[in-house]
């Protein structure tokens, strides 16, 4: 394969953008080199770069052709610099997460991805569960830790579990510990939003075992459920999060 000398087209060379005799001879360099430069370029191409009538030289029309052509040569040539030298991994991972499993699972993990890659921005997005579906599904997130919907995924989603879920029964510390049933049946039930994922779960469980419970408030917010607990408005069934074990 031929080889073309850098220099007769590279900025950095001493024959900077190709063909310009005024300027070749101003940084030092011959007639008689940039002609043999020019020279040899014409005999690799198999076409006159310039038109010489007397002492005028002009460039030719594939002349002018070829000075954009080698503009863009150049700037390619200046891409390669930006070729990443090793195997560094980048970008931005765009991950969603429901408020419970943010400080027992995404913050550890976030931790230790870190250490590795570097040089990777987690963007972190922390909402309900179908809000984080929905977000999926519009490809505004590129994963999300979430309560497993009681549905199946679309197609181009995959579901990886990573824990199983345990459910509590929390209540103030002032109702003497008896059989859940008779809990729920004697005191207020403060309800996780049945509208979610999690909270769906709780109310199918209930209704499994013929419970109904007098509903005084429902929410998805389990530091709110917490608060009301330790007010004794009335006890509720949450998911076993970080927040419950360093509060009881």
């Amino acid at each position: 394969m031929p080889v073309i000398d850098r220099s007769c087209i590279h900025p950095d060379g001493k024959a900077a953008r190709i063909f310009a005799f005024e300027l070749a001879c101003t940084e030092g360099l011959t007639q008689s080199v940039v002609s043999a430069q020019i020279k040899r370029l014409e005999l690799e191409f198999g076409y006159a770069l310039f038109e010489r009538t007397g002492r005028a030289v002009n460039l030719s029309r594939a002349g002018l052709i070829a000075l954009d052509r080698s503009a863009e040569i150049i700037a390619m040539f200046d891409r390669m610099r930006d070729i990443p030298r090793d195997n560094t991994i980048s970008g931005t991972i765009k991950v969603g997460v429901i408020s419970t499993a943010y400080t027992a699972l995404l913050a550890p993990a976030m931790a230790e991805f870190l250490k590795i890659y570097a040089d990777v921005l987690l963007s972190v997005s922390v909402d309900v569960s179908l809000a984080l579906l929905q977000k999926l599904e519009a490809k505004e997130l590129d994963m999300a830790i979430m309560v497993k919907p009681p549905f199946s995924l679309i197609p181009h989603m995959e579901w990886v579990p990573l824990v199983t879920q345990r459910y509590m029964l929390v209540m103030h510390e002032s109702i003497e510990a008896q059989d859940w049933r008779t809990i729920l049946h004697h005191h207020p039930f403060i309800r996780y939003d049945s509208r979610s994922f999690g909270g769906s779960s709780i109310s199918s469980f209930l209704k499994m075992h013929g419970m109904a419970p007098h509903d005084v408030t429902e929410t998805e917010e389990i530091s709110l459920i917490l608060d009301m607990v330790s007010k004794n408005i009335g006890v509720a069934i949450t998911p076993s999060c970080q927040e419950i074990n360093t509060t009881i």
